[in-house]
């Protein structure tokens, strides 16, 4: 983090300690203030990328990402609830894969968990976010247990886009143990790309339900899934669905 960085990141954390949550809302929202935000996190027409060094669970990772995003995990985690699930569920040697890794936090965690014995398989199909996603992953030491990919994962293989029944089947070197799938809309193709493993493995799913919640729930029952819950481990129905649906074979137990 240069100089002027370390003076915004500042002012920010400050301007979110004193406003009310509200405020900062429609701040964050109102085209009046599009110029402002744009100034001052994209001042390149893009997101603007801090480092740092932060304590995320019981772990120390340097960080690259956007200030807003920074923040966040300093004070409350990065999707905190359900990491704590996926640190609950995974051991070392573990193999796992995270599908649409954004900046890597969960990535991260899943690789701290497994340790070198273990892999985590890693998608991110935005070629900005996944440049900064592999310099996550290499100022954290963790490249010999991450496959960090740009592809994009869907129910087809051409051009960028892959499916994983074809990539792990070349990759694996073991059984998976949980996928987790958060694409901001193409999570039920990934899900269909992914059938052949889901079968032979049938590892925890963590999906996010979008528009095609239903049909996401009817595959994983058609898939064998008979026990779905909440990030909290609260058994849930079709009827009502979480933001992140937990799709398991066997009862799982929160610890």
């Amino acid at each position: 983090m240069n100089p002027f960085q370390c003076f915004k990141y500042h002012i920010y954390r400050l301007a979110t300690s004193i406003f009310p949550r509200e405020k900062l809302l429609l701040f964050a929202s109102s085209s009046q203030t599009k110029w402002f935000r744009d100034v001052y996190f994209r001042p390149q027409g893009m997101p603007e990328i801090y480092n740092k060094e932060i304590q995320y669970f019981q772990f120390t990772f340097i960080i690259s990402c956007p200030l807003q995003i920074l923040l966040k995990a300093e004070e409350k985690g990065i999707e905190s609830s359900l990491s704590r699930l996926i640190m609950n569920e995974l051991s070392k040697g573990d193999q796992c894969i995270d599908v649409g890794a954004n900046y890597g936090f969960i990535t991260m965690i899943m690789a701290k968990i497994v340790g070198e014995n273990g892999h985590v398989f890693s998608f991110e199909s935005d070629i900005n976010i996944y440049k900064v996603l592999t310099k996550n992953i290499n100022n954290n030491d963790l490249k010999n247990t991450c496959t960090v990919k740009n592809d994009f994962i869907s129910n087809k293989s051409n051009n960028n886009h892959k499916k994983l029944d074809n990539i792990i089947k070349e990759d694996r070197k073991g059984k998976i143990k949980l996928i987790k799938i958060d694409t901001d809309g193409s999570d039920y193709n990934c899900l269909l790309g992914a059938e052949k493993l889901i079968k032979m493995d049938m590892p925890i799913i963590v999906i996010e339900v979008n528009e095609s919640g239903l049909e996401i729930y009817n595959k994983l029952m058609d898939l064998g899934y008979c026990y779905f819950y909440d990030q909290y481990y609260n058994l849930v129905s079709n009827n009502k669905m979480p933001l992140n649906l937990v799709a398991s074979y066997k009862l799982l137990k929160k610890c």
